[in-house]
């Protein structure tokens, strides 16, 4: 593939990233579009019509029929919950297998990556039943636990390969001056870590934001749903559900909390995935 762009003239390879960028935008661009568009105004014109008039009631709607502001700060609670145990179980183990040498290194970074690669659909029912027995049915606090647990596995890969690129000097040299093990990993590796950390963060943040599968089983009450389950309360699908200018609506106001995310921390999340290369 690099050598393809590397033949390419150079005006070539910017026309295909126009072109790529256009596909990811089109769609974006139809969805804003249709958001603030009156009924009469979406039904008569074409998706990529500018609309005739601002129709923000679209999404006063949701604020006030289905407190979409309730189902933003559930997302933000169970994402940054889970988030905070995936790192909390993942820094230390990352640490030992790389920083540390642990013989059982191929075997951890082998299960890291099968129990990230399992589909969320063979685990729903047995987290489910551990719900039902433990009495803890319907309760956010739960729901965290596996998103956690199952986004562990995702943050021990990445940061364990990110760390074997740091010099074992320096943890010997920091060992040397009196500093134990616990001491090099939050004093010494962790600094050098930070811009990897947060790109871990920022990507397991918007795979918990748009969860699901288990939101749906174990979130019942209405008060602890999430915003996916919000905008698939508004669109009952092609039976008679909501218009369309009101699921686009819901589809802004859920990407826009983690669109946020991504432009504030953008340097942050470049410098992660690029650190594993130098």
């Amino acid at each position: 593939m690099r050598r393809a762009l590397s033949r390419l003239p150079r005006s070539g390879v910017i026309a295909l990233v126009i072109a790529v960028a256009v596909m990811w935008l089109l769609p974006v661009i139809m969805v804003v579009l249709a958001s603030v568009k009156s009924s009469q105004d979406f039904a008569s014109s074409g998706f990529l019509d500018l609309p005739k008039e601002i129709a923000w009631n679209n999404f006063e709607m949701f604020f006030g029929g289905i407190n979409i502001g309730q189902k933003i700060l559930n997302s933000f609670t169970i994402s940054i919950g889970a988030v905070l145990i995936s790192l909390f179980l993942a820094f230390p183990v990352a640490y030992a297998v790389s920083v540390g040498k642990h013989r059982l290194r191929p075997v951890v970074i082998t299960l890291s990556v099968l129990i990230f690669l399992l589909p969320v659909e063979s685990v729903a029912f047995p987290i489910y039943l551990l719900s039902k027995m433990t009495g803890q049915y319907g309760s956010i606090g739960f729901l965290i636990m596996p998103l956690g647990i199952i986004g562990s596995a995702f943050a021990i890969f990445l940061l364990a390969n990110v760390m074997n690129h740091i010099p074992a000097s320096l943890a010997e040299a920091a060992e040397i001056d009196g500093a134990n093990k616990w001491q090099v990993m939050w004093k010494v590796v962790l600094p050098l870590m930070t811009p990897t950390v947060l790109t871990v963060a920022l990507l397991l943040f918007v795979n918990n934001w748009n969860e699901y599968l288990l939101t749906l089983l174990l979130l019942p009450d209405t008060s602890s749903q999430t915003v996916p389950l919000a905008i698939s309360m508004v669109n009952y699908g092609q039976f008679g559900g909501a218009p369309g200018e009101l699921v686009a609506a819901a589809s802004v106001l859920a990407a826009l909390p983690s669109l946020l995310v991504f432009l504030f921390f953008q340097r942050t999340l470049v410098r992660g995935i690029t650190a594993g290369t130098q």
